[in-house]
Protein backbone atom coordinates (compact mmCIF):
# COMPACT_ATOMS: atom_id res chain seq x y z
CA UNK A 1 0.00 0.00 0.00
CA UNK A 2 1.15 3.14 -0.64
CA UNK A 3 2.51 5.63 2.14
CA UNK A 4 0.55 8.05 3.81
CA UNK A 5 1.55 10.99 2.17
CA UNK A 6 0.36 14.15 1.58
CA UNK A 7 -1.21 14.58 -1.80
CA UNK A 8 0.69 17.14 -4.21
CA UNK A 9 -1.66 17.50 -7.42
CA UNK A 10 0.41 20.08 -8.92
CA UNK A 11 3.65 17.17 -8.66
CA UNK A 12 1.12 14.32 -9.46
CA UNK A 13 0.28 16.32 -12.62
CA UNK A 14 3.51 16.80 -13.61
CA UNK A 15 4.92 13.52 -13.03
CA UNK A 16 1.93 11.68 -14.77
CA UNK A 17 2.54 10.17 -18.23
CA UNK A 18 0.35 8.72 -20.36
CA UNK A 19 2.12 5.14 -20.39
CA UNK A 20 0.86 5.29 -17.06
CA UNK A 21 -2.75 5.35 -17.39
CA UNK A 22 -2.68 3.14 -20.55
CA UNK A 23 -1.40 0.35 -18.28
CA UNK A 24 -3.56 1.54 -15.59
CA UNK A 25 -6.66 1.28 -17.88
CA UNK A 26 -5.48 -2.10 -19.52
CA UNK A 27 -4.91 -3.69 -15.71
CA UNK A 28 -8.25 -2.52 -14.54
CA UNK A 29 -10.16 -3.92 -17.68
CA UNK A 30 -8.66 -7.04 -17.48
CA UNK A 31 -8.02 -7.63 -14.11
CA UNK A 32 -4.82 -9.07 -14.02
CA UNK A 33 -1.52 -7.73 -14.48
CA UNK A 34 0.09 -10.78 -17.34
CA UNK A 35 -3.44 -10.49 -19.30
CA UNK A 36 -2.88 -6.37 -19.26
CA UNK A 37 0.83 -6.20 -20.34
CA UNK A 38 0.45 -8.78 -23.22
CA UNK A 39 -2.36 -6.27 -24.34
CA UNK A 40 -0.08 -3.73 -24.38
CA UNK A 41 3.23 -5.97 -25.34
CA UNK A 42 5.09 -4.58 -22.24
CA UNK A 43 6.70 -6.67 -19.67
CA UNK A 44 4.56 -7.71 -16.38
CA UNK A 45 7.20 -6.01 -14.49
CA UNK A 46 7.00 -2.65 -16.45
CA UNK A 47 2.92 -2.68 -15.53
CA UNK A 48 3.59 -3.15 -12.00
CA UNK A 49 6.20 -0.66 -11.64
CA UNK A 50 3.82 1.60 -13.60
CA UNK A 51 0.66 1.32 -11.13
CA UNK A 52 3.28 1.13 -8.29
CA UNK A 53 4.75 4.93 -9.81
CA UNK A 54 0.58 5.76 -9.74
CA UNK A 55 -0.47 4.87 -6.25
CA UNK A 56 2.59 6.64 -4.86
CA UNK A 57 1.78 9.54 -7.14
CA UNK A 58 -1.92 10.09 -5.70
CA UNK A 59 -1.41 8.81 -2.19
CA UNK A 60 -4.41 6.05 -2.70
CA UNK A 61 -4.39 2.71 -2.94
CA UNK A 62 -5.98 1.73 -6.77
CA UNK A 63 -6.39 -1.87 -6.52
CA UNK A 64 -6.86 -4.65 -4.05
CA UNK A 65 -4.85 -7.53 -4.55
CA UNK A 66 -5.87 -11.19 -3.96
CA UNK A 67 -4.83 -14.48 -5.21
CA UNK A 68 -6.60 -14.06 -8.64
CA UNK A 69 -5.43 -11.08 -9.77
CA UNK A 70 -6.85 -7.58 -9.00
CA UNK A 71 -9.80 -5.62 -8.29
CA UNK A 72 -10.29 -2.02 -8.50
CA UNK A 73 -10.86 0.13 -5.37
CA UNK A 74 -13.35 3.18 -5.22
CA UNK A 75 -10.85 5.32 -5.56
CA UNK A 76 -9.62 3.01 -8.40
CA UNK A 77 -13.06 3.34 -10.17
CA UNK A 78 -13.28 6.93 -9.75
CA UNK A 79 -9.68 7.26 -11.16
CA UNK A 80 -10.42 4.89 -14.02
CA UNK A 81 -13.49 7.24 -15.38
CA UNK A 82 -10.77 10.05 -15.90
CA UNK A 83 -8.47 7.72 -17.61
CA UNK A 84 -10.49 6.79 -19.89
CA UNK A 85 -11.14 10.41 -21.08
CA UNK A 86 -7.95 11.31 -21.13
CA UNK A 87 -7.19 8.25 -23.72
CA UNK A 88 -10.78 8.94 -25.65
CA UNK A 89 -9.42 12.80 -26.13
CA UNK A 90 -5.98 11.74 -27.69
CA UNK A 91 -7.36 9.42 -29.76
CA UNK A 92 -9.75 12.33 -30.66
CA UNK A 93 -6.53 14.57 -30.92
CA UNK A 94 -4.93 11.79 -33.39
CA UNK A 95 -8.23 11.89 -35.46
CA UNK A 96 -8.19 15.22 -36.09
CA UNK A 97 -5.34 14.57 -38.26
CA UNK A 98 -6.43 11.69 -39.97
CA UNK A 99 -10.10 12.59 -41.17
CA UNK A 100 -12.62 15.24 -41.12
CA UNK A 101 -15.13 14.33 -38.91
CA UNK A 102 -16.59 17.83 -38.93
CA UNK A 103 -17.63 17.08 -42.29
CA UNK A 104 -19.72 14.47 -41.05
CA UNK A 105 -23.60 15.17 -40.46
CA UNK A 106 -26.95 13.50 -39.85
CA UNK A 107 -29.33 12.45 -37.15
CA UNK A 108 -29.80 8.65 -36.15
CA UNK A 109 -32.00 6.90 -33.11
CA UNK A 110 -30.54 4.72 -31.05
CA UNK A 111 -32.32 3.29 -28.53
CA UNK A 112 -31.29 1.54 -24.60
CA UNK A 113 -32.28 -0.30 -22.08
CA UNK A 114 -32.30 1.19 -19.14
CA UNK A 115 -29.18 -0.62 -17.05
CA UNK A 116 -27.04 0.26 -20.16
CA UNK A 117 -28.72 4.31 -19.78
CA UNK A 118 -27.73 4.27 -16.49
CA UNK A 119 -24.26 3.01 -16.05
CA UNK A 120 -22.76 2.78 -19.49
CA UNK A 121 -23.46 5.27 -22.34
CA UNK A 122 -23.21 8.33 -20.99
CA UNK A 123 -19.34 8.69 -21.26
CA UNK A 124 -19.94 6.98 -25.03
CA UNK A 125 -22.15 9.37 -26.27
CA UNK A 126 -19.69 12.03 -24.53
CA UNK A 127 -16.89 10.86 -26.86
CA UNK A 128 -18.65 10.18 -29.70
CA UNK A 129 -20.64 14.11 -29.45
CA UNK A 130 -16.76 15.52 -29.18
CA UNK A 131 -15.54 13.86 -32.24
CA UNK A 132 -19.05 14.31 -34.56
CA UNK A 133 -20.27 17.60 -33.62
CA UNK A 134 -22.77 17.99 -36.24
CA UNK A 135 -24.27 14.22 -35.67
CA UNK A 136 -27.43 14.30 -33.88
CA UNK A 137 -28.29 11.50 -31.39
CA UNK A 138 -32.02 10.91 -30.39
CA UNK A 139 -31.44 8.74 -27.49
CA UNK A 140 -34.79 6.64 -26.44
CA UNK A 141 -34.83 4.27 -23.27
CA UNK A 142 -37.01 0.99 -23.91
CA UNK A 143 -37.35 -2.38 -22.09
CA UNK A 144 -35.95 -6.11 -24.17
CA UNK A 145 -39.41 -6.23 -26.14
CA UNK A 146 -40.19 -2.87 -27.27
CA UNK A 147 -35.82 -2.42 -28.62
CA UNK A 148 -36.66 -5.56 -30.12
CA UNK A 149 -39.20 -4.83 -32.15
CA UNK A 150 -38.64 -0.79 -32.49
CA UNK A 151 -35.43 -2.69 -34.82
CA UNK A 152 -37.39 -4.81 -36.31
CA UNK A 153 -40.11 -2.07 -37.77
CA UNK A 154 -36.86 0.51 -38.44
CA UNK A 155 -38.09 2.70 -35.57
CA UNK A 156 -35.12 2.87 -33.83
CA UNK A 157 -31.68 2.65 -36.40
CA UNK A 158 -29.46 1.16 -33.07
CA UNK A 159 -29.72 -0.27 -30.02
CA UNK A 160 -27.41 -0.48 -27.06
CA UNK A 161 -28.44 -3.60 -24.79
CA UNK A 162 -27.13 -6.03 -21.80
CA UNK A 163 -26.41 -8.10 -24.94
CA UNK A 164 -25.67 -11.35 -22.42
CA UNK A 165 -29.45 -11.20 -21.91
CA UNK A 166 -31.06 -11.28 -24.99
CA UNK A 167 -31.89 -14.33 -26.83
CA UNK A 168 -30.43 -15.09 -29.96
CA UNK A 169 -32.35 -13.43 -33.41
CA UNK A 170 -31.68 -14.29 -36.84
CA UNK A 171 -32.92 -10.53 -38.29
CA UNK A 172 -30.68 -8.62 -35.34
CA UNK A 173 -27.09 -8.51 -35.65
CA UNK A 174 -25.11 -7.71 -32.85
CA UNK A 175 -21.40 -6.33 -31.82
CA UNK A 176 -19.83 -6.39 -28.16
CA UNK A 177 -19.09 -3.12 -26.64
CA UNK A 178 -17.90 -4.03 -23.30
CA UNK A 179 -18.02 -7.46 -20.99
CA UNK A 180 -17.94 -6.87 -17.53
CA UNK A 181 -16.88 -9.26 -15.04
CA UNK A 182 -19.77 -10.45 -12.35
CA UNK A 183 -18.89 -10.72 -8.64
CA UNK A 184 -20.76 -11.54 -4.82
CA UNK A 185 -21.78 -8.47 -3.60
CA UNK A 186 -21.68 -8.83 -0.27
CA UNK A 187 -22.31 -6.73 3.27
CA UNK A 188 -18.96 -5.68 5.06
CA UNK A 189 -19.40 -7.54 8.03
CA UNK A 190 -19.87 -11.19 5.90
CA UNK A 191 -17.75 -13.93 6.53
CA UNK A 192 -17.35 -14.77 2.91
CA UNK A 193 -14.90 -11.88 3.06
CA UNK A 194 -12.67 -14.46 5.05
CA UNK A 195 -12.38 -16.75 2.54
CA UNK A 196 -9.59 -17.88 1.03
CA UNK A 197 -12.51 -19.12 -2.13
CA UNK A 198 -16.33 -19.07 -2.50
CA UNK A 199 -17.98 -21.01 -4.58
CA UNK A 200 -21.92 -20.92 -6.01
CA UNK A 201 -22.65 -23.52 -3.83
CA UNK A 202 -21.65 -21.38 -0.64
CA UNK A 203 -23.67 -18.88 -1.97
CA UNK A 204 -26.71 -20.66 -2.67
CA UNK A 205 -26.95 -21.45 1.33
CA UNK A 206 -26.94 -17.49 1.60
CA UNK A 207 -30.16 -15.81 1.28
CA UNK A 208 -30.42 -14.19 -2.15
CA UNK A 209 -31.20 -10.91 -3.52
CA UNK A 210 -32.16 -10.59 -7.20
CA UNK A 211 -32.03 -8.23 -9.95
CA UNK A 212 -34.95 -8.59 -12.49
CA UNK A 213 -34.50 -5.35 -14.78
CA UNK A 214 -33.06 -6.60 -18.13
CA UNK A 215 -33.51 -10.09 -18.42
CA UNK A 216 -30.96 -10.01 -15.04
CA UNK A 217 -32.92 -12.82 -13.69
CA UNK A 218 -32.91 -15.22 -17.07
CA UNK A 219 -29.27 -14.86 -17.24
CA UNK A 220 -28.91 -15.32 -13.88
CA UNK A 221 -31.07 -18.57 -13.72
CA UNK A 222 -28.65 -19.97 -16.43
CA UNK A 223 -25.89 -20.22 -15.28
CA UNK A 224 -26.86 -21.11 -11.76
CA UNK A 225 -28.78 -24.40 -13.26
CA UNK A 226 -26.08 -25.07 -15.57
CA UNK A 227 -24.59 -26.18 -12.03
CA UNK A 228 -27.45 -27.78 -10.69
CA UNK A 229 -28.35 -25.14 -7.91
CA UNK A 230 -30.52 -22.69 -7.00
CA UNK A 231 -30.38 -19.66 -5.33
CA UNK A 232 -32.45 -18.70 -2.22
CA UNK A 233 -33.70 -15.93 -3.42
CA UNK A 234 -35.74 -13.83 -0.39
CA UNK A 235 -36.25 -10.60 -2.72
CA UNK A 236 -36.66 -9.32 -6.43
CA UNK A 237 -36.30 -5.87 -7.27
CA UNK A 238 -35.82 -3.60 -10.64
CA UNK A 239 -33.90 -1.52 -8.51
CA UNK A 240 -29.90 -1.74 -8.53
CA UNK A 241 -29.91 0.53 -5.92
CA UNK A 242 -32.62 -0.84 -3.84
CA UNK A 243 -30.32 -4.58 -3.78
CA UNK A 244 -27.41 -2.55 -3.23
CA UNK A 245 -29.15 -1.05 -0.31
CA UNK A 246 -30.16 -4.26 1.11
CA UNK A 247 -26.98 -6.14 0.42
CA UNK A 248 -24.85 -2.96 2.84
CA UNK A 249 -27.76 -3.51 5.49
CA UNK A 250 -26.85 -7.43 5.75
CA UNK A 251 -30.10 -8.31 4.28
CA UNK A 252 -28.62 -11.01 1.82
CA UNK A 253 -25.74 -10.94 -1.26
CA UNK A 254 -25.90 -11.07 -5.05
CA UNK A 255 -23.97 -11.89 -8.36
CA UNK A 256 -24.35 -8.74 -10.19
CA UNK A 257 -21.65 -6.81 -12.94
CA UNK A 258 -18.68 -5.02 -12.15
CA UNK A 259 -20.74 -1.87 -14.49
CA UNK A 260 -23.02 -1.76 -12.04
CA UNK A 261 -21.40 -1.78 -8.82
CA UNK A 262 -20.53 0.83 -6.36
CA UNK A 263 -18.78 1.14 -3.10
CA UNK A 264 -21.65 2.84 -1.11
CA UNK A 265 -25.26 2.39 -0.95
CA UNK A 266 -27.36 5.73 -1.20
CA UNK A 267 -27.61 6.00 2.56
CA UNK A 268 -23.75 6.20 2.76
CA UNK A 269 -23.70 2.02 3.53
CA UNK A 270 -20.72 0.28 2.40
CA UNK A 271 -20.85 -2.90 0.32
CA UNK A 272 -18.18 -5.04 -0.81
CA UNK A 273 -17.42 -7.61 -3.63
CA UNK A 274 -15.62 -10.55 -3.90
CA UNK A 275 -15.00 -13.56 -6.73
CA UNK A 276 -16.22 -16.39 -7.02
CA UNK A 277 -14.32 -19.58 -7.92
CA UNK A 278 -17.27 -21.16 -10.32
CA UNK A 279 -17.05 -19.80 -14.11
CA UNK A 280 -19.92 -17.58 -14.30
CA UNK A 281 -20.49 -15.72 -17.95
CA UNK A 282 -19.87 -11.54 -17.88
CA UNK A 283 -22.48 -9.28 -18.65
CA UNK A 284 -21.81 -8.18 -22.57
CA UNK A 285 -23.02 -4.60 -23.43
CA UNK A 286 -23.65 -4.88 -27.39
CA UNK A 287 -24.63 -2.93 -30.36
CA UNK A 288 -27.38 -4.32 -32.33
CA UNK A 289 -29.26 -3.30 -35.66
CA UNK A 290 -31.27 -5.38 -38.22
CA UNK A 291 -29.81 -6.33 -41.06
CA UNK A 292 -26.06 -6.90 -42.86
CA UNK A 293 -25.67 -3.54 -43.21
CA UNK A 294 -26.96 -0.01 -41.72
CA UNK A 295 -28.56 2.23 -43.98
CA UNK A 296 -28.46 5.58 -42.09
CA UNK A 297 -25.40 6.99 -42.53
CA UNK A 298 -25.23 9.25 -39.28
CA UNK A 299 -25.77 5.23 -37.07
CA UNK A 300 -23.11 3.59 -39.44
CA UNK A 301 -21.25 6.58 -38.28
CA UNK A 302 -21.74 5.61 -34.76
CA UNK A 303 -21.15 2.16 -35.44
CA UNK A 304 -17.74 2.64 -37.15
CA UNK A 305 -17.08 4.58 -34.04
CA UNK A 306 -17.79 1.84 -31.39
CA UNK A 307 -15.73 -0.77 -33.23
CA UNK A 308 -12.44 1.70 -33.11
CA UNK A 309 -12.93 1.88 -29.34
CA UNK A 310 -12.92 -1.37 -29.13
CA UNK A 311 -13.99 -4.04 -26.84
CA UNK A 312 -13.45 -3.13 -23.18
CA UNK A 313 -13.69 -5.35 -20.04
CA UNK A 314 -14.51 -4.27 -16.39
Amino acid sequence: MPSKIKFDPDLFYNSLTLRQIRYFVATAEFGKVSLAASMVAISPSAVTDAISELEAGCGAKLFDRHPRGLSLTFEGHRFLAHCRNVLSAVKEASNTFSEQHNEAAGTFTLAASSTVVGYFIAPLLVRFQRTYPNIETKLIEGNRAQIIQGLRLGDYDLAIVVASNFPPDIEIRRQILMKSVRRLWLAPNHPFLKRRAITLEDVANEPYIQLTIDGTEDSTSRYWAARKLVPNIVFRSESVEAVRGLIAFGHGVTILSDMMYRRWSLEGDKVEVCDVADDIPTLDVGLMWKGEQISNAAAATFQNFCRIEGVKAT
